[in-house]
């Protein structure tokens, strides 16, 4: 299009300066440009199609020489689907591997929600090799869209298969609690072996955290010195190991005071009492 306009444009230029310098056009004059720049037109379309056919031709000549991506190795596979990676591969297994754009590649791997850095080597005539480093999944983000993988820094991670996760992974439960799991893991972290039995966390009120534990306890955290609250649990537990002591809950809302309820067995207090 942009061709033709162009043309046409210095056409009519061309019309103008000789009227003006002849008064007169030559009719047959007329006709031969008129051929000559529809000849002109189609030869430069015509260039197009060649381009194309040279490029399919050499394009299967390339590929019937083995020229095409045959072997592929990827490495850093921990939770990744590989079939995810293969598929993305494979859709360039039509082109000659000179042809690839290795930059569009390595932009759709990166797309995997699982993956944190992507690298390609090419190693020609026919061996592609990623190189992948995963996101790391830390808790299991429950709204009501249902559950989503959160990787430390609040990231969506896309995974079917969720089942396996629950097993090791804590539940996280309200609004933006994926965006801030960051400062409450490292909490949880100054005893790893403690932290394992948490079963799931609520973000209240996007201000505090509940934690939830396997054994039926409830610690309820305060909004500011969370690190200090929980050295108090840590030390507790270490002298008293609260959580098989029968408690549902211990209370750290309020700084210089902790209290703590306790599953009280209604059956057993009537027996006493008779």
């Amino acid at each position: 299009m942009l061709i033709s306009k162009f043309y046409s444009s210095n056409f009519n230029d061309y019309i103008k300066r000789e009227i003006s310098q002849k008064s007169i056009l030559n009719k047959k004059s007329f006709v031969i440009l008129i051929l000559f720049l529809i000849t002109l037109y189609f030869c430069l379309n015509l260039s197009k199609i060649i381009t194309s056919f040279k490029f399919e031709f050499f394009n299967k000549f390339l590929i019937k020489n083995g020229f095409v991506i045959k072997n592929i190795e990827i490495k850093g596979i921990n939770n990744l689907n590989k079939n995810d990676i293969l598929k993305i591969i494979n859709s360039y297994n039509k082109i000659n591997i000179f042809s690839i754009n290795f930059k569009d590649l390595h932009k759709k791997i990166n797309n995997n929600t699982w993956v944190k850095k992507g690298l390609i080597e090419v190693i020609y005539p026919d061996t592609v090799k990623v190189y992948l480093i995963e996101k790391v999944p830390i808790a299991i983000w429950q709204d009501k869209f249902g559950n989503k993988l959160i990787s430390k820094t609040g990231n969506f991670i896309i995974e079917k298969e969720l089942n396996y996760f629950k097993n090791f992974l804590p539940i996280i439960i309200g609004k933006n609690a994926h965006k801030n799991i960051d400062p409450i893991f490292k909490i949880l972290n100054l005893n790893k072996d403690f932290a394992k039995n948490v079963w799931s966390l609520t973000f209240v009120n996007e201000r505090r955290w509940d934690v939830h534990f396997k054994q039926g306890l409830t610690i309820r955290l305060p909004r500011s010195n969370m690190k200090e609250a929980w050295k108090k649990i840590l030390s507790l537990n270490e002298n008293f190991k609260i959580l098989n002591f029968g408690l549902t809950e211990i209370d750290l809302r309020k700084p210089n005071q902790i209290l703590g309820k306790i599953n009280v067995d209604k059956k057993i207090i009537f027996e006493n009492r008779n």
